[in-house]
């Protein structure tokens, strides 16, 4: 059984240790030179809004890139996590609905999780977790994109769709999640190195929630 499960899941099981290297390495600052690198270059090819301000580029421009950032923000995921979640329960069922509620809000569990443990912030509670930044590392934005959308072209795809359609649904969420991420740079929220963290450790659950979805529950509770 082991071995058909690797054999079948492959794919999902390289991405997700691809990606927790990649996460690690980022916990260990190791991104943190060509992160330096880029903001310099941001800089030197934008310039800083104004004087009082991080931001990279003219007020136009920034508000462009917080357009592309609000894509991981936590009201559209709200909006969209349950728009998906009552189109599956309808066209596909209680159990495809469950999955995708599995994968995103056990996703948002995880990312508060992260930040608490990252986050220099005296005091934590309900409140703060609402209102706040909790921590800088990883990119909330960027870890709750490749989630979401990665899971909504999971979810959204089919056997009885063509091929092709079901790569234009997953090429789809892979440039959102690019561009939030990207955004999320650009735009002077997070470094660089705060963004791969984002995007690997997005990856890591993502692989993981359906790694453990795929498994035959009542195979492994027979033996």
């Amino acid at each position: 059984m082991g071995k058909m499960f690797f054999k079948t899941n492959k794919t999902l099981i390289i991405v997700f240790s691809s990606s927790l290297i990649v996460y690690l390495l980022s916990c260990f600052g190791l991104f943190d030179g060509p992160s330096e690198l880029v903001r310099k270059a941001l800089y030197n090819a934008l310039g800083y809004t104004n004087k009082w301000s991080h931001s990279f580029g003219p007020p136009w421009f920034v508000g462009m890139i917080n357009d592309i950032s609000s894509l991981g923000s936590r009201e559209l995921v709200l909006v969209f996590s349950t728009l998906m979640y009552f189109y599956l329960k309808l066209s596909r069922g209680k159990t495809e609905a469950k999955n995708y509620l599995f994968t995103v809000g056990l996703g948002i569990v995880l990312i508060l999780v992260t930040k608490s443990i990252t986050s220099t912030l005296a005091e934590i509670n309900f409140n703060t977790i609402l209102t706040e930044t909790l921590s800088n590392f990883p990119s909330g934005h960027t870890f709750i994109a490749t989630v979401m959308y990665l899971a909504m072209a999971r979810y959204l795809s089919s056997s009885r769709k063509s091929p092709l359609v079901n790569k234009y649904l997953f090429l789809s969420a892979v440039i959102i999640i690019a561009m939030v991420g990207i955004s999320r740079f650009v735009g002077s929220g997070h470094t660089v190195t705060e963004v791969i963290a984002g995007w690997s450790l997005g990856l890591v659950w993502y692989s993981f929630a359906q790694l453990f979805l795929r498994i035959d529950q009542k195979s492994i509770i027979n033996k």
